[in-house]
């Protein structure tokens, strides 16, 4: 009997096609859609090109999760941990990422990415936006803030915000300007 936990394990597969395979008859079964993997540790998972539409999955742990190509349109991904995941490629369209860590995440080229539900998340921090550029502190999240208290930086101090971002003062308070603009879609 095939349960959801037995699916779960091979979630963990290093094999993308039978990681594939699991997504696929969690989706026949409805437990990827019904909250089945909520709060779930799936770090390292091979999700390349995963069908992820409409799942449900707030506060799983992706850390360092290969999820290149995949589709995450109208996921609810609330609260996840995606540092260092590999989102390169992936379609964002409609996803919740609210509360989400994107600490160095590569979201490279990824697409239906907003500037709005990227200012929902809780840490870009080090993150390769989708133009290949370094995330440079634009959307004032709160836990890159934090993330720099802790390093003992001043975020107050222009200098030493833009030092922490890794980029040049010029493109940190370009960055800072920018968050007064309109937004716009990453496609």
């Amino acid at each position: 009997m095939t349960t959801v936990m037995s699916l779960i394990r091979k979630l963990r597969s290093p094999d993308n096609k039978r990681v594939l395979e699991a997504v696929e008859e969690l989706r026949a079964r409805g437990w990827l859609e019904d909250g089945s993997l909520t709060k779930i540790p799936l770090c390292h998972v091979h999700f390349e090109g995963a069908d992820l539409f409409k799942a449900k999955l707030m506060e799983v742990d992706f850390h360092q999760a290969h999820m290149a190509r995949s589709n995450l349109s109208m996921a609810d991904l609330s609260g996840a941990k995606l540092s260092r995941a590999d989102l390169q490629g992936a379609d964002f369209s409609e996803a919740n990422l609210e509360g989400a860590d994107l600490f160095k995440a590569n979201l490279r080229d990824s697409r239906n990415l907003t500037d709005e539900q990227l200012s929902k998340v809780k840490r870009l921090w080090g993150a390769t936006m989708p133009d290949g550029s370094t995330y440079n502190g634009r959307f004032k999240l709160q836990g890159d803030f934090d993330f720099a208290r802790w390093a003992n930086v001043d975020p107050d101090d222009l200098d030493a915000m833009a030092y922490f971002f890794g980029v040049s003062l010029e493109v940190y308070t370009q960055g800072q300007e920018q968050r007064e603009m309109p937004s716009k879609e990453y496609s």
